[in-house]
């Protein structure tokens, strides 16, 4: 880009020059002639060079990389900002009741549907930093560029982590009041975010299988008693956000009411699919459920994105499964509202160091 800024330059010095020969003027309009055309010959050539790095780009969209730890720089290309977000403001979900939230998914069947409970913009706020960060908008061009869905795929990773230091439209959602009133009952007062993480499914790509959640991992029960947690108290509450549509097209989660009431691992597959069904919803609306259910992603058939949020919250005595206060960076700390500093444990007494 040499040419036009000298161009430039040129033009602005004009007023100060003192030749007058007419051989000079002369001259110099050819000399600028010929360089103005040079100048967009090469600025052609630039431009078609850029469509062509754009078009074999595989892996890099800017210089975020998708699970860093330190947030990435504001981009150009975001349409919203951190100054955009509205921490006072929050979306009431429709027909909300509290108890009837803490009901369904302790003794009921584990799970509801909490629909409206974020807004348009604050669904397209959060939409489009994970697409920034996990490039997924940019795979689906790349699908229609005749780039293969298998090639996507092996380049492709759906989850961001780390969503506290990507945006304040992150801190918003983390502490909605429906969140706290919920894990206020259920997990206690002193309950905090074990993970925060966006994850999106591509179109084509497969499912999961059935599982538990942290930290009703098998490897953490007595094998002697592994039974015990049959009447343990709840250890976990899973808030799914949905960032798009959720269908059976395009891989809603699947879960297996009542399974909450008696954790066990989901090993026979087929019986987990018979009697289990799938998160359907649009986008704003929460699905929570417990931590105990078992349940899986299932494939994306459609041609869509499917993306969501997962909150996962816990008791304060339950080590997370993030360590958050490691990697949240001290701004986010810094201006923590009480809620923020309660789902961080950042008061959290121990474990206690002792000498």
């Amino acid at each position: 880009m040499g040419g036009p800024f000298y161009f430039l330059k040129f033009k602005n010095q004009k007023q100060n020059l003192t030749f007058n020969l007419y051989s000079i003027r002369f001259s110099s309009i050819v000399i600028i002639y010929l360089l103005y055309d040079y100048q967009v010959l090469m600025l052609a050539i630039a431009v078609l060079g850029a469509q062509t790095a754009f078009d074999n780009e595989t892996k890099e969209y800017d210089s975020c990389e998708v699970n860093s730890v330190e947030g990435c720089r504001q981009a150009e290309s975001l349409l919203y900002s951190d100054d955009d977000v509205d921490m006072t403001s929050f979306e009431i979900p429709k027909n909300f009741d509290v108890n009837k939230v803490v009901e369904a998914i302790t003794t009921g069947d584990g799970w509801i549907k909490l629909e409206g409970m974020y807004s348009e913009k604050d669904i397209l706020m959060a939409r489009e930093r994970v697409y920034h960060h996990n490039h997924a908008d940019k795979y689906i061009s790349q699908n229609a560029n005749h780039k293969t869905r298998d090639e996507a795929h092996n380049e492709f990773n759906g989850l961001v982590w780390a969503l506290f230091n990507k945006g304040r439209i992150f801190e918003k959602m983390a502490q909605h009041p429906a969140i706290l009133n919920v894990s206020n009952i259920v997990l206690g007062e002193k309950s905090a975010i074990s993970s925060f993480a966006a994850n999106t499914v591509l179109p084509g790509q497969g499912g999961q299988l059935p599982h538990l959640d942290y930290p009703y991992y098998r490897l953490f029960y007595p094998s002697s008693n592994p039974h015990i947690m049959d009447s343990a108290p709840p250890l976990s509450v899973q808030f799914v956000t949905l960032l798009t549509d959720f269908n059976m097209g395009n891989g809603g989660t699947a879960i297996r009411p009542n399974s909450h009431k008696n954790p066990r691992y989901p090993d026979d597959k087929e019986d987990f699919y018979k009697h289990a069904l799938q998160m359907e919803g649009k986008a704003g609306d929460v699905v929570v459920f417990a931590g105990a259910m078992q349940h899986c992603a299932m494939p994306n058939t459609s041609k869509g994105l499917r993306a969501g949020i997962l909150q996962h919250m816990a008791p304060v005595y339950i080590k997370p499964f993030e360590a958050m206060l490691d990697y949240v960076t001290d701004d986010v700390k810094a201006r923590a509202s009480p809620e923020m500093r309660r789902i961080l444990a950042i008061e959290h007494p121990y474990p206690v160091l002792k000498k």
